[in-house]
This record gives C-alpha cells, structure tokens and sequence, in this order.
C-alpha cells in the first residue's frame, strides 16, 4: 500500500518560486542572492518526503523502503539520463580537449549522485562558475537530495519502528541532526585544503558538504513531524498571524536574494538558517491554502506550473546556458536570458510531458526493469566516456587555420626571434594569435597553464626561470587576461581584486616570478589586462581589472629590467574596447583571442617587443 498525501499546488508554486531564484542567478548573476533557492527546494524535498515516510508508516506500521526508492528513482532517473546525451554532443563539439577529463569525471560522479563531494575534492570554488562554466556544475545539489532518499527513510523507519510516539522521537532525531549539520558548518565554513604548495581556506566544503547542506532539508522533516500536506487543521485565526511572518519572510528572502552574495560569511553564520526559516513559515503558509493570502499568491497558476516542470527546468537550464551563450548567439542582456529561458522551458515540459510523467505513471515503457535500466545506464556511461576521449589536441585544430607562411626571399636566413609566452590560458589564446601572423622571423614558445594565476602555485611545476634557462628566449611576455575572474578565501569571504590581501598576494607573487626572467639577452614584458566585454563588461568587472592593471605595475616596478606592455590601452583606448576586426570578433568570449580578430593586435605585440632598446 502507498500512503499518499493531499496535493496543495501552493507548493508547486514555492518550488517554481524557488526555480526562479535559481535561473535569474545563473543568468550570469543577473540575481546575486538566487542560488538560495536551492535551500527552498531542500526544505521543501525534507518537508514533503518525511511527510510521505511518516504517513505510509502510520496508515501500515511499516515503511516499504524497495517500494520508495523505486518511486524515487521514476521520479529522477530518466531525466538526468537523458541529459547524458547532450553532455557527450556538447563533449563532442563545444568543450576544449583540456576539459574532456574534468567533464568525464563530473558526468560519471552526476550518474553516481556524488557530484557534490567529486566538487569539494577538486578544490573548486562553486563561485568560480562563470570563469570556467561546465554544463554540470549544478548538479551538486541533485546528488545532496539522492543521498538524502537513500539514507532518511532508513533513519525514519528505524526511529518510528522502535518508538512508542513515532512523531515526537522523529522530530527529536531531526533536531539534534539539524543542529549537528549547523555546527558542522559553522567549523568546517573555515576549513583548509591543500592548493598546489599552499594551503588555502576553503567555503567549498561548506557549502556542498551534504553533512552541512542537511540542516535545511532536515528544517522540513522537523515541520513534517508538526504538520502535514493533509492536515486541514489549520485555522483562519492562525493563517492570518503566519500569513504576517510570511511577510517578514518575503521581504527577508527578497533582500537575501538581492543582496546576499555567496562569498558571504554571514551565510555560514546564521544567513542560509534564517532563510530556511523563512521558507518553512511559506510552507505553513501554503499549507494554510484559502485562508492565507500568501498561500493564495503562492497557488498563483503561472507559479505552479513552473513548480510541476521545476525538475526537468533545473536539469536543463544550467546546459542550455552554457551553450546558448552570449558569445556564440552574438546577443547580451535581456534577449539573451529570454532566449535561455525559453529554451530551458520548452525543453523542460517536453521533459515532463513525455519522459518523465509518463515513467512516473507506468514505469519503463518496455522490457523488465531490472534489466533495461542496467543496459541504459551502461550505455550513458559508455556514450559520456567515449566522447571525452573523442577529440584531438587543440593546436591540430587551430593549426589549420593559420593563414599560409609568405617568405620574403631578401630575408637574412639566421635564426628565429623566439618568444617566450607564461600566463594563464588567457596567455595561449594570444600566443596563438601572435602565431597566427605567421612572420618566419618569429617562433612563439606557449608555455601558459590553464587556470594559472599569481594567488597559489597552479601554474606549474617548471619555475619561469627553468623555462627561460631551457628555452633561451629573446622576449619574454607575461599575461593574466582571466585575473579578474579567479579569488581567495579571505576574512570569512571570497574575495577578488581590489581587496588588499587579494592585491597583496597578487603583486607579491607577480614580483617572485618575475624575478630572473630578465638579462641581457632576454627582454621581459608583463603585460596590462583590457577590459573585459561580453557578459563580463560592467562596472565591478572594469574596476577590478583597473586594481589588477595597478598591481601589475606596482611589481613590475619592483623588478629590475622588466618592462610593462600597455596591451589595454592598445585594445581598449579610453576605456572603448575593440570588438570586431576585418568581420571576426576578437575575443569570441570576451576574454580569450581569436586568431583571425587578434591578427591586428598580435602584429602590434610583435612590433613593440621586437622594437630596438631605449
């Protein structure tokens, strides 16, 4: 026998509500506070699923666990494999040959539903999302709520089997786990791991930890004990004092969502627990129906009905944004969050409409479960792990389109004026363009590391004065074009340039690397960052990289013989960047160059380092 619980479509309305939070923010932080919805969807998966376990055992005196997790697994599974698919064409197609292994590993760790702990042990910060986004950094919180369905109803069977007053010793275990998953995060908000050489403070572990994200979904188990979906107990007398601190909740969550950025450490201090407090008033609200004003505006049909697609709509829509990008549609702003939204929206209720109401229903439309889901799963697996070992090296790839070598039949056959280039992959997508002039005259040694920055020891294990002794360079030039976008975890946030322990590390490492590149054969450059277009052109990005161009300068200062190469002021004079050139665009994602748009820039590079001394 299923226990069911009454339907209340205000609830749907506060998971759609919660969906928006979550596509505005990843609308390139079109809304700073809105990853908080996925706090509204923990609460509200501990609410609803608690509820489930605690009727079916009051209406049996037993707990069906094959039978729930079967149910479960029709409710998630067939989406998240059929996104596979489109993560082995994107592997194909869109991903760079240096991503394919994280890829690789990010889809096999999203079928397993640990996405969240492969994220902490890759000591990559979730709020680095927009430097280097990947189609399945949003999955961390689906593997949260999965190992939530597989370990709570073994807990909620074990507890109301052995109790006498199943409800009472219930919410007593939720409490003490809840406050045990509060002061998980509360020390481990400040934990450290081990970055290269260094050791850094880490908010990640925090933050995806499924030991410290508990505390919300367990807030909605705790209510689960009080009060249920079909408990139509609740009176106007008491809806209208909860519609009030509903009021106090709305305007709360709004302020959190506008303001509250995730680098935050009142977040870790009490910010997520106050809006997941806020969030459980809302549920009583909607749980109140009629007679609370809140819970009628939460039934609001437009609301609901992004609440029923709510799961296919969040699988999709992190994908459909990284692919429908700015840069590839040549489309900023509004129009481009319209498009993304209609396309995450169309694909989510042909999702629902055909995959996954159907399969909820009936179960696989053929063959023995047992077997199929097996084979299908074997085959995502097989389909993901194919396509990231699929593609060649990228320089085979760009190679082909350099433009042929014109030799000019007067030249002094000698050898080559080599060019050292260090940086991060910024530093490639020029270097490559300073090949792409294809003067005989010059060789380009690329030597930049992807994720390379002057914050910890990631850039390698060769030191640029090995490279310079090895290399025997007659120019070397230094680039951090990606700077502006990487951070630190400083004073309880995560910080970027313009804050004075960021600037500091900054220039003091500049200043250790640079040390030695330069002598009397060897010419060093570092060199300025422009200004960044796209969907990273505003004000906050423009002034950090303006405090990343002072620092550069500050410790090129510091270093004898190393001269800076005002490459922003050529690109964006008077702070108006160029864009196109000769019909391509010149950086296609608004940081890296591509060799057709950058030829101009690149013969402007050449020219300045291979000018005679002063």
């Amino acid at each position: 026998m299923n226990a069911r619980i009454a339907h209340v479509p205000a609830l749907d309305g506060l998971r759609g509500l919660a969906l928006l939070g979550v596509l505005f923010f990843h609308a390139q932080g079109a809304l700073p506070g809105g990853y908080l919805g996925v706090d509204l969807f923990f609460v509200l998966s501990g609410f609803l699923i608690t509820s489930l376990l605690v009727a079916e055992h009051e209406a049996t005196h037993r707990i069906d666990l094959a039978n729930f997790w079967t149910r479960r697994a029709r409710r998630l599974f067939p989406a998240l494999l059929a996104l596979m698919p489109a993560i082995a064409i994107y592997c194909w197609v869109v991903a760079k040959p240096s991503e394919l292994a994280d890829l690789r590993a990010e889809a096999l760790a999203t079928l397993g539903y640990v996405a969240n702990w492969r994220a902490i042990y890759s000591h990559k910060s979730y709020w680095e999302l927009f430097a280097s986004p990947s189609p399945l950094e949003h999955t961390w919180s689906l593997a949260i709520e999965e190992q939530f369905y597989v370990v709570w109803p073994l807990v909620v069977s074990a507890v109301m089997w052995r109790a006498k007053n199943g409800r009472r010793a219930l919410r007593a275990v939720s409490i003490a786990a809840c406050i045990a998953s509060m002061i998980a995060m509360w020390v481990l908000s400040n934990a450290e791991v081990v970055v290269g050489a260094t050791v850094e403070p880490s908010t990640t572990r925090a933050y995806m930890g499924t030991d410290t994200r508990a505390a919300a979904i367990l807030m909605g188990a705790i209510l689960a004990t009080i009060v249920s979906p079909s408990d139509a107990a609740i009176s106007p007398r008491v809806a209208r004092a909860f519609d009030g601190l509903g009021a106090f909740a709305v305007i709360g969550i709004a302020i959190a969502w506008w303001k509250l950025d995730g680098t935050s450490s009142f977040l870790y201090r009490g910010g997520f627990w106050l809006t997941e407090i806020g969030a459980l008033v809302l549920v009583v609200c909607a749980l109140a129906g009629e007679r609370s004003f809140i819970g009628r505006a939460l039934a609001f049909r437009p609301l609901v009905w992004l609440g029923t697609i709510s799961y296919g709509a969040y699988l999709w829509h992190w994908p459909v944004d990284v692919v429908l990008s700015g840069e590839r549609l040549h489309v900023y702003g509004a129009k481009l969050v319209v498009i993304q939204l209609a396309v995450t929206l169309a694909i989510a209720v042909a999702s629902y409409r055909f995959l996954e109401k159907p399969i909820r229903a009936r179960g696989v439309p053929f063959g023995r479960p047992m077997i199929v889901v097996p084979i299908v799963v074997a085959l995502m697996i097989v389909l993901v792990v194919r396509a990231t070992y699929a593609r060649k090296p990228a320089a085979v790839a760009v190679a082909r389109e350099l433009p042929p070598v014109v030799l000019d039949a007067g030249l002094d056959a000698g050898p080559p004026f080599r060019i050292l280039v260090l940086g991060d992959s910024t530093s490639n997508s020029l270097g490559w363009g300073l090949r792409g002039v294809r003067d005989p005259r010059v060789a380009i040694e690329l030597r930049g590391k992807d994720s390379c920055t002057m914050l910890w020891d990631t850039c390698g294990g060769e030191t640029w004065i090995d490279l310079t002794n090895e290399i025997a360079p007659d120019a070397t030039l230094v680039f951090f074009g990606g700077a502006f976008l990487h951070g630190i975890d400083a004073d309880g946030r995560w910080r970027q340039a313009c804050y004075k322990k960021w600037d500091e590390r900054f220039e003091k490492t500049i200043e250790k690397r640079l040390v030695g590149l330069a002598s009397d054969k060897t010419r060093a450059w570092i060199v300025t960052v422009p200004y960044p277009v796209g969907p990273y052109d505003s004000a906050p990005w423009r002034e950090k990289v303006d405090c990343i161009n002072r620092s550069i300068r500050k410790a090129a200062s510091a270093v004898p013989d190393v001269a800076v190469l005002d490459f922003a002021e050529r690109l964006c004079p008077r702070g108006e960047c160029e864009r196109d050139h000769a019909g391509f665009t010149i950086r296609p994602d608004g940081v890296h160059y591509d060799i057709d748009g950058a030829r101009e820039l690149s013969q402007w590079v050449l020219d300045q380092v291979r000018a005679p001394r002063k």
